[in-house]
């Protein structure tokens, strides 16, 4: 591919790529705003209810028969006692526990006895001035006049309740329609833009659709990786299928990390292609990309390590997923404008259902610090999820799992194929996950090609006994 050529399709690429980002953010940012106004409308109405409910209180009291009445009365006034009485109690331990260090324990018991008493006393006497002044031998007969004003009270306060709904949910749903209006007519004229770039791009493809065959989604053609003349990876080639989990396996050095480097764009390739179909359909490749733009073609990735911000919360680290998708500029974070406000519901809405759906939601206002490790490489597993990908490429998903958490991850990884509709790439030296989860895998030695097949055509392979147990 020429140069200039090759300029304009990356230009292309960026340029469609921003109007699908926008569009994306368009169709999930009416149904994130609803329920943001839910949220906030929620909040006025139990305050409102809370202010009603004082109202109705004395109301609500003198209705009841004189003998409950009176109980209730003394009740909140014994409260009310009682917790004028909480700093004076609080203060006299406060005492006691100086006095212990200054004049021993025999003078600090006495005079903790002593005020405590006092206080005691002062509680008992309330308690008797409460029942003189509200008899517990009072009339038990409903006043019939008290009983109708808080029937009447009553029904006026819910009629207001019922028109404040209405008057919320009359604002939320013109709210609603006018931002669909605008989104709607927005997204018509992005998508038309979309198009056209679509079209340029897809007549680009077409000279790369040989090398794929039906259901391929990524396809690795006569890779080699040198470094200083060493052979990392030597003329590998292998197709993957969309949907489907395809495992890389071989011993320690084979290459296998290298070759995800190679894929993801950490490493240019010394030869060979790269050939994957994008969410658009179209077969690029990525050896044309820059290391950042990898992800918004539809492929996240993990690491051999933990690559979490051990400071920020779990939230602020499934953000950090998205930050390739962000719309905003430099200037909309340093002053936090209304436009990076919206951008960050929207991710935070997507972030939350994915750690729910992940089981791990508990944890979203945690830091990483102190959490379990298997909770840790599953918030790894959900920040991936956060850019919407087609491919997740998993380095040594299992490394430090212990046999029970290693199950769990079998299981998420056919969640995260099934659920969100991504094709697994994973690199293990777990057998036992390897030949348990996937569908195809893909055995390698010194970056050559030892065997590629199903699990148990692998295992069966004498090559690749040979290269993991050796001969005689």
């Amino acid at each position: 591919m020429a140069p200039k050529n090759k300029s304009v399709i990356q230009r292309a690429v960026s340029k469609r790529d921003k109007l699908h980002n926008t569009l994306v953010f368009n169709r999930e940012f009416p149904a994130v705003e609803s329920g943001l106004i839910d949220e906030k409308n929620d909040k006025r109405i139990k305050r409102q209810e809370i202010k009603s409910k004082k109202r109705l209180l004395p109301l609500e009291i003198a209705a009841l028969p004189e003998v409950e009445s009176n109980a209730v009365r003394r009740e909140r006034e014994l409260a009310q006692f009682e917790g004028k009485q909480k700093l004076p109690r609080r203060a006299v331990q406060q005492t006691y526990l100086r006095k212990v260090k200054k004049e021993g324990e025999t003078a600090a018991q006495q005079y903790r006895q002593a005020a405590l008493k006092k206080l005691d006393d002062e509680a008992a006497a309330k308690r008797a001035e409460l029942e003189r002044k509200y008899p517990t031998n009072g009339s038990t007969q409903v006043p019939a006049a008290a009983a109708a004003a808080y029937k009447k009270a009553s029904q006026e306060e819910e009629e207001k309740m019922q028109a404040l709904r209405k008057q919320l949910q009359e604002k939320k749903d013109k709210r609603l329609a006018t931002t669909n209006a605008r989104l709607e007519k927005e997204n018509a004229k992005l998508q038309a833009k979309f198009d056209t770039v679509s079209r340029q791009l897809q007549a680009a493809s077409q000279q790369h659709e040989d090398a794929f065959g039906e259901g391929d989604i990524l396809s690795v053609r006569d890779l080699k990786m040198y470094f200083s003349g060493i052979k990392a990876v030597d003329g590998l080639s292998f197709n993957i299928k969309q949907g489907e989990i395809f495992g890389l396996i071989g011993p320690n050095g084979a290459g296998k990390t290298t070759v995800f480097n190679c894929i993801t764009q950490f490493y240019k390739p010394t030869a060979g292609e790269v050939l994957y179909r994008d969410r658009y359909d179209n077969v690029v490749p990525l050896t044309t990309y820059k290391t950042t733009e990898v992800i918004k073609a539809g492929i996240s990735r993990t690491f051999q390590n933990l690559e979490l911000v051990y400071w920020l919360p779990i939230m602020d680290n499934m953000l950090i997923g998205a930050h390739a998708f962000y719309r905003s500029t430099l200037g909309d974070q340093f002053i936090h404008t209304a436009k990076l406000r919206r951008e960050e519901d929207v991710f935070r809405q997507r972030a939350l259902s994915i750690l729910e759906r992940l089981g791990i939601a508990q944890y979203k206002d945690m830091p990483p610090m102190g959490l379990p490790y298997g909770v840790l490489k599953k918030v790894e597993l959900a920040r991936t999820l956060m850019s919407n990908p087609r491919m997740i490429i998993l380095d040594e998903p299992a490394a430090g799992l212990n046999d029970a958490e290693t199950e769990e991850l079998t299981e998420i990884i056919r969640l995260i194929r099934d659920d969100f509709h991504c094709t697994i790439f994973l690199v293990e030296h777990d057998m036992n996950l390897v030949m348990t989860v996937c569908d195809t895998v893909c055995a390698i030695s010194f970056g050559k090609m030892l065997a590629i097949g199903t699990p148990e055509e692998i295992q069966n392979s004498p090559q690749v006994q040979e290269a993991y147990l050796g001969t005689e």
